[in-house]
């Protein structure tokens, strides 16, 4: 079983398959802005898949909300890189305690710019959120998929960790089984 010890919340440099390096570390409140960029820099398609809806912006208020979590009910992870000197978020993964009648279900989500797609940032931030999440008491993740976001069930099946879908009110609910699984 991991321990608190066991999870690392100090940046984790990556090299990827192809030659890139990504950061991975906790996401902070003085992200926000970077959140902000992220989200202009993706797709009408990847924000409706993220979000199950159209959004032309992330306002301030959304940003800050998203780039402020209690490393225990709500958590997330950046996946950075360095682009003409500066840092810039390019993936981020994060989940939320779904109610309190449930405390042992998170609902989770996570995205990487187009630009980023297809270099398995999406399955690192999914196993640095799953064990984190994992050490913190929860069981499962939970997340809500349009029937078109096959990327991410692939993701998902790819990474090996049992789940199951439904399809409900026109999405796929995604549960992901994360008490016995451990990378």
């Amino acid at each position: 079983m991991l321990t608190q010890k066991d999870i690392s919340l100090s940046p984790e440099s990556i090299l990827l398959a192809d030659g890139g390096t990504i950061t991975i570390r906790p996401i902070h409140p003085d992200d926000a802005d970077d959140l902000q960029n992220t989200f202009m820099r993706l797709s009408t398609q990847s924000i409706y898949l993220r979000f199950l809806s159209y959004k032309k912006a992330l306002t301030d208020e959304e940003a800050l909300r998203l780039a402020t979590v209690d490393y225990n009910t709500q958590m997330a992870f950046v996946a950075t890189m360095i682009e003409n000197g500066h840092e810039i978020v390019v993936g981020v993964s994060r989940y939320a305690l779904l109610d309190k009648v449930h405390p042992k279900t998170a609902e989770s989500a996570v995205i990487v710019g187009d630009e980023f797609q297809g270099r398995g940032i999406g399955k690192l931030l999914l196993w640095k959120l799953v064990n984190y999440a994992k050490a913190k008491g929860f069981d499962h993740l939970r997340g809500n998929l349009d029937m078109g976001n096959t990327r991410m069930l692939d993701l998902i099946k790819r990474s090996g960790l049992p789940h199951h879908q439904r399809y409900v009110d026109g999405i796929w609910e995604v549960n992901i089984e994360i008490s016995g699984s451990g990378k």
